[in-house]
């Protein structure tokens, strides 16, 4: 496996942290499921798998994938824009914590509970829009027609998992439905980066 340059490589590492994350979450969440120390619930959402026996793939990669953000430079001030939007969003997902627990106060700054769960569901609104928009505004800048239909179709499905997450919010749908829209993101945006760091050799 080849790549032209180290920003090519660091497209790809990138690609496969966010496409393991959900799969890690659940499989060693699972753990967790059978040694019952897990929260009631905690595969409702990746978020969730914080009160899990998988905390520790969820805090992991999102840490990892903001550090590679922040040191990602691209190819203009569009590039830093999105990618530093997404790097300080994932790191305030991580601090701040969602509300899937019954505790008062959680997370990096012991803050409220509803503070900390709107502050993370922000920054996950934050994080999965600006992957979505990179995409189809960033990635598609250059004359490969084949990589550039990957990646609007990419982007599409990303919004398009945003958008039933909201739904769901919506019409209080129960279930693990949030955890589907967020895998589903995190598939389609591991694969945009992939093609992008040149591995697949995609005209």
């Amino acid at each position: 496996m080849k790549f032209e340059t180290q920003t090519h490589y660091q497209r790809f590492v990138l690609g496969v942290i966010c496409g393991l994350l959900p799969v890690a979450c659940l499989v060693f969440g699972l753990l967790g499921e059978i040694r019952g120390i897990n929260y009631p619930e905690w595969y409702n959402s990746i978020s969730a798998t914080y009160f899990a026996n998988s905390n520790m793939c969820m805090i992991g990669a999102l840490c990892l994938c903001a550090f590679f953000l922040f040191s990602y430079k691209g190819y203009d001030l569009g590039d830093r824009a999105y990618t530093m939007v997404a790097a300080v969003s994932a790191l305030l997902i991580v601090a701040c914590p969602c509300g899937a627990a019954p505790m008062d106060y959680m997370g990096l700054f012991a803050l409220p509970t509803k503070v900390s769960d709107f502050i993370h569901m922000a920054s996950a609104i934050a994080l999965f829009g600006s992957f979505a928009l990179m995409t189809l505004t960033q990635f598609t800048k250059g004359s490969h027609k084949k990589r550039n239909a990957i990646y609007r179709i990419c982007g599409w499905i990303m919004l398009a998992f945003m958008a039933l997450v909201g739904l769901s919010n919506v019409f209080d749908w129960t279930g693990c439905m949030t955890m589907i829209c967020e895998a589903g993101m995190l598939e389609a945006f591991s694969f945009a980066w992939i093609v992008k760091s040149g591995v697949l050799q995609i005209s």
